[in-house]
């Protein structure tokens, strides 16, 4: 079923999730386990290049340097420095794709990513679904998070992820999870071993809301101007708010059929 009679029209509130988290925590193998899915949910994963993320070669059908296909109907494309770009190419396809998942650099801040979707013409496009963190449980140490661009993980995270929960005793993993609650009151933490997660816990969970960002966005277009993709972000920044909000809502439920299924959980 469709909603629009626009191109593409499946892509149209196509939703998005971005993964965050530091080298090490487990974003390449969460990517890969949404890749090599086989509940017919066709992905496409953004990464900043493709050494970030392991293909596997039996799925593999073909390649060139922006693009590579898997016979599952999953994509993954290189962002190049132009997420716009890279978010266009997807959209641009004539092939079904019912997700998009970005994967942000271990030292990013997630914000000018989440803005890029909330205050540009992508608001109209596709539909910000979820921020995860990934966090790595057996080396997890409080001093970890003095950086500035770790605590804004956390505290943007819709689902926080903590990874090799065998790696790790049960008093590491309960001080960890103490910690994030103390950075963001009420947090949704999962656990996982080798990144492995129901699909349906992380993907079309609807946990974001831009209306979060309103304030942030305005900060951030105050104070960070040398950001490679502030330039995109410009675009009637401030109507997100409120009358673009029923994009956020408008083509969901015939997304949301593609993770209903039981058997997604293994």
């Amino acid at each position: 079923m469709t909603t629009s009679t626009a191109p593409s029209p499946t892509k149209r509130g196509m939703p998005v999730t971005i993964i965050t988290g530091f080298l090490g925590s487990g974003k390449t193998t969460l990517l890969n386990h949404i890749l090599s899915n086989n509940k017919n949910l066709k992905v496409a994963v953004l990464v900043n290049e493709f050494g970030d993320i392991n293909i596997d070669s039996q799925l593999l059908v073909s390649m060139d340097e922006a693009m590579v296909e898997l016979s599952n109907g999953c994509i993954c494309c290189t962002i190049n420095d132009d997420l716009l770009d890279a978010v266009y190419r997807v959209m641009e396809r004539d092939d079904r794709i019912d997700y998009m998942v970005i994967e942000t650099t271990g030292v990013a801040d997630p914000l000018p990513i989440i803005l890029t979707f909330l205050g540009t013409e992508l608001r109209d496009l596709t539909r910000l679904d979820s921020i995860i963190t990934m966090v790595d449980a057996e080396t997890f140490k409080p001093d970890h998070f003095e950086s500035e661009a770790a605590l804004k993980q956390i505290t943007y995270a819709d689902v926080t992820i903590v990874n090799k929960v065998d790696l790790a005793s049960s008093d590491q993993v309960k001080t960890l999870e103490e910690y994030l609650r103390s950075v963001k009151e009420g947090a949704r933490i999962l656990h996982s071993q080798q990144g492995q997660v129901p699909l349906q816990l992380i993907l079309d969970v609807g946990y974001n809301n831009p209306e979060d960002y309103a304030e942030l966005e305005h900060e951030h277009h105050g104070h960070d101007h040398d950001h490679e993709h502030h330039h995109h972000d410009h675009h009637g920044h401030d109507h997100h708010g409120h009358e673009h909000h029923h994009h956020d809502h408008h083509d969901h439920h015939h997304h949301s059929s593609h993770l209903d299924n039981e058997d997604l959980c293994n």
